[in-house]
């Protein structure tokens, strides 16, 4: 495309300016996205591009997406089998899963909780197989593995691990049994987005890892004391059985 000096003095000053020209798209905003925003965007967008990330055992996908002027990426899960029985202290075994309807699952509840750290998840059929449409995170600067990889420490240490105390008490509810520090990711304000819970939900009724409750914040605690049956399955909806919303219960 050949403009001229005027022409591009115009589309310069509209870029300072924070405008857009016809056939100029402004790059969209995605802080003032609300979660409805997303679950639209992630359910309604067209696909452009799919590549493989390259690395998990579900073998997750990266999707490039349009909606409009808006364009995002989603990560697509379709993954959906049954793993060895979990054994738990009373070595009864316990049949567990690995599938996509969990990372809905685990989206709704931590809104319930009001936690925040989980990223927006929709349920949408990919090459004609129920899948998982989750929110790329924004603004990452790294995985926790490379944190620790590379010795690096939170401008607020304390709130860093305020953070992970909260994100282990969650992964204890929906039982995840996978939560490796590949799946926990650090954003560049350093907070905490927990994504991949295609392992949760287990129906076993104890508690898996009791060395890691150490820390709850009192909102969280006062959350999960509120917590009944009937708000769990209302949210999950179809992506929780009975006796999973039993056992997390």
């Amino acid at each position: 495309m050949i403009v001229s000096r005027r022409t591009h003095i115009r589309y310069l000053c509209a870029y300072v300016a924070g405008t857009c020209l016809p056939g100029f798209a402004a790059e969209t905003d995605f802080s003032t996205y609300s979660d409805d925003d997303k679950e639209k965007f992630l359910k309604q967008a067209k696909i452009l591009t799919v590549e493989e990330i390259g690395h998990g055992v579900t073998k997750p996908l990266r999707a490039r997406m349009a909606l409009g002027e808006a364009n995002h990426s989603a990560q697509i899960q379709s993954v959906n089998k049954d793993l060895p029985d979990f054994f738990g202290e009373d070595n009864k075994p316990v049949p567990m899963k690995d599938c996509w309807r969990f990372n809905v699952a685990a989206y709704k509840i931590d809104r319930l909780l009001d936690l925040g750290m989980g990223t927006v998840v929709v349920s949408r059929p990919y090459k004609g197989k129920p899948s998982a449409f989750s929110w790329w995170v924004d603004d990452v600067q790294f995985e926790e593995v490379e944190r620790i990889k590379q010795k690096l420490e939170s401008p607020d240490p304390e709130g860093f691990e305020r953070q992970r105390a909260l994100s282990r008490v969650f992964d204890e509810l929906i039982m995840n049994i996978d939560r490796n520090l590949a799946n926990l990711l650090i954003t560049k304000s350093w907070k905490l987005a927990l994504i991949d819970h295609t392992r949760c939900f287990t129906p076993y009724h104890g508690i898996r890892n009791k060395e890691n409750l150490t820390r709850c914040s009192r909102g969280l605690l006062a959350k999960m004391k509120s917590l009944t049956a009937a708000a769990v399955t209302q949210a999950a909806g179809s992506h929780l059985t009975a006796v999973e919303v039993q056992a997390l219960m």
